[in-house]
């Protein structure tokens, strides 16, 4: 099933995580294979208005493996924490800029969110709008996100 949903834009931003704020993040990360822990001193993107973040915990395949590249995003709401793994998609290049795309394929919506569901996903296609390829979403002249939860080879377990 492939859903897509369209809405108001929420105001994310892209920022180095302040030190005073990485106290309070309580998720587990795991660390990539070079070492580095997304939680530590890494970015995120955040809509204050929301109240609402989103961050990497983890990241496996791509060339250092020889694999496609699986991200997996945790994403608070009003501190309700809803994970989520996305594969970044070829980026496709128009004339007026590139556009790139990401397929969502695992999605943990909190049982207090449940009946909000539409409201978690446009708040997903937002963040991600943000994101880009890598906190860089500035770069692109849109950001494609799909909702694919019909077949996926899962190469990790949910935080």
């Amino acid at each position: 099933m492939i859903l897509n949903f369209s809405g108001k834009n929420m105001t994310f931003i892209n920022e180095k995580i302040p030190e005073q704020e990485k106290e309070k993040i309580t998720l587990l990360a795991s660390s990539f294979p070079n070492g580095y822990n997304s939680t530590l001193s890494s970015w995120w993107a955040i809509d204050r208005e929301c109240d609402a973040y989103i961050l990497i915990t983890n990241k496996v395949g791509g060339a250092y493996s020889g694999t496609e590249i699986t991200e997996y995003y945790t994403l608070n709401w009003k501190g309700s924490l809803i994970h989520l793994i996305a594969d970044p998609l070829k980026e496709t290049y128009l004339e007026k800029g590139a556009i790139m795309n990401w397929r969502v394929h695992k999605l943990q919506i909190p049982t207090e969110l449940q009946d909000q569901k539409e409201a978690v996903i446009q708040l997903i296609r937002d963040a991600f709008t943000t994101v880009g390829a890598g906190f860089d979403g500035h770069r692109y002249i849109a950001v494609n996100v799909e909702f694919d939860f019909s077949h996926h080879f899962d190469r990790g377990a949910m935080p």
